[in-house]
């Protein structure tokens, strides 16, 4: 390998970490961002859907002109699945930023990969490793933890709620993974939908104060736009799994911005549960990383790139 390889190489890597770091960040405002807006669940829904759709279909038609594709806007059944996972993820995920707390919220959310590893299992028939199963076992027993004080302070229809964002999320990316396709825009429907939804059980954005409006705004216009599109830039610099480390910023950083907002402060059984899911998903994210490193540099010593 020459010098100037090894340098784009570093570069690239570095350049990836930067991107994904600060796409990493801005997705632990969300939680904050919707808090901060005072409001309801149902308005919730329906102001954030309907400035995440405006966002959504802005880029489409911007790179549709940019670059002369046609893209269908909803791609095949692939589309329409991700369109309706998308729009449960969104009412239950809204629904749960105002029944439980943010720490319970995000640690829970953290089981997504996880339930990843067991749909592609269940359904792509991939090869799932003995310590990923140890992993599964364990995330598991951290957010049973969790949902168990839930059911004391009150918040468990939040944890469960949580729950299920995890596993609409989770059948969503392994469609994707199945067919490859690029479905980006059923997000915007998705949005829309969960918007309706919302609207038709009793949404008042009229009732909205204009920095509620704002709140939302700034989130849904820019905060997690940018923050999807610098993660989903990760990839082109970085192996997946060290992308993926990068999600567990908002197990740590989301509850620090709601305690320093709004002083709440996790419960116990919180905090030992959640310690439980990021100690796991943290070394298995490691292990997984220096797995993918390991096979990347023997490849290339075959390949006769060395």
């Amino acid at each position: 390998m020459t010098d100037a390889t090894v340098n784009m190489t570093a570069s690239d890597h570095r350049k990836g970490l930067i991107l994904t770091a600060i796409g990493g960040t801005l997705f632990t405002f969300d939680v904050p961002l919707a808090r901060l807006a005072m409001t309801d669940q149902w308005t919730l829904i329906f102001v954030r859907g309907i400035f995440l759709a405006l966002a959504i279909v802005i880029f489409w038609l911007a790179f549709r002109r940019i670059n002369g594709a046609r893209l269908p806007f909803i791609n095949g059944w692939a589309g329409i699945i991700v369109a309706i996972t998308n729009t449960l993820a969104n009412i239950m995920f809204l629904s749960a930023v105002t029944k439980t707390t943010a720490a319970n919220l995000v640690f829970i959310l953290a089981l997504n990969p996880i339930f990843c590893a067991i749909l592609a299992w269940i359904f792509l028939s991939e090869r799932v490793h003995r310590w990923t199963w140890v992993a599964v076992v364990t995330s598991v027993f951290g957010v049973c933890i969790i949902v168990w004080g839930g059911l004391s302070t009150g918040t468990y229809v939040g944890d469960l709620l949580a729950v299920g964002v995890a596993l609409c999320t989770a059948i969503a990316l392994t469609v994707i993974r199945k067919t490859g396709k690029n479905v980006v825009t059923s997000l915007a429907v998705g949005s829309l939908v969960s918007a309706g939804i919302a609207l038709f059980w009793g949404a008042q954005p009229s009732g909205l104060a204009p920095e509620g409006w704002g709140w939302l705004a700034l989130n849904g216009l820019l905060v997690i736009p940018l923050a999807s599109g610098l993660i989903a830039l990760g990839p082109r610099y970085l192996p997946a799994p060290e992308v993926a480390m990068f999600f567990l910023l908002d197990v740590v950083l989301t509850p620090v911005w709601v305690w320093l907002i709004f002083d709440e402060i996790p419960t116990t059984q919180a905090l030992i549960g959640g310690a439980i899911v990021f100690t796991t998903l943290f070394v298995h994210g490691v292990w997984r990383y220096l797995s993918s490193k390991q096979v990347s540099e023997e490849e290339l010593f075959v390949s006769g790139v060395r």
